[in-house]
């Protein structure tokens, strides 16, 4: 994934995987690490992008890597679809870098457009398993790093046996941890989890 924001590797990237398989936190990984180096990145999401028209699609002249979160979602949606037709065609021939996510092989979508799927899989194509308990808190810590947030060990045990260990889950619980802890000015501790996850239904 660094290769292709550093233009050394692959032109299109695409990750695949159940809905708690880390998708979305190597996408936003990604935007994280191009922001260190200074790329022109933008970051989208399949299931926004749906609710808007294809032709008011944001101008890439000034991009220089494109990633989508959920791109499976502008499958059926037939402007969308030849959208990024002509989109991962520019991969190749004008330099754009392409990430997206789906949730399963681009070979089992339902797709209008027969060239767009099969697009899909012209770059490099990766399986995302589901994460294992430990990959789930090495991936808090991490997505809280992104945040600028450091997690004790203590807490990071506490969220993963107190509440759901889907992965989805725990990253929804931690934004409203991290804004819990910028509205009190503390840090994120256990009696803080206590205070602000009384009610929350994980």
């Amino acid at each position: 994934m660094k290769a292709l924001i550093s233009a050394k590797g692959e032109s299109m990237i695409g990750l695949w995987g159940a809905s708690d398989s880390g998708k979305t936190h190597l996408i936003n990984a990604c935007a994280h690490f191009a922001r260190q180096q200074g790329m022109r990145f933008q970051l989208y999401d399949g299931m926004e992008l749906a609710q808007c028209d294809a032709d008011d699609f944001e101008d890439l002249a000034n991009c220089q890597v494109l990633a989508v979160d959920n791109l499976d979602a502008l499958c059926g949606i037939q402007k969308w679809e030849e959208r990024f037709y002509q989109i991962i065609n520019s991969c190749s021939n004008e330099g754009l870098y392409l990430i997206f996510t789906l949730s399963q092989n681009p070979s089992h979508l339902d797709c209008r457009l027969a060239d767009f799927q099969s697009r899909l899989s012209w770059g490099l194509l990766l399986q995302l398993q589901m994460a294992e308990e430990k990959e789930i808190g090495d991936i808090i810590k991490r997505r809280a790093g992104m945040l600028g947030i450091e997690l004790s060990r203590e807490v990071i045990a506490y969220l993963l046996v107190h509440y759901s260990r889907q992965l989805s889950k725990q990253i929804e619980i931690l934004g409203v941890l991290d804004r819990a802890s910028l509205s009190a000015q503390k840090k994120i501790t256990v009696p803080l989890i206590k205070q602000t996850l009384v009610d929350y239904q994980s």
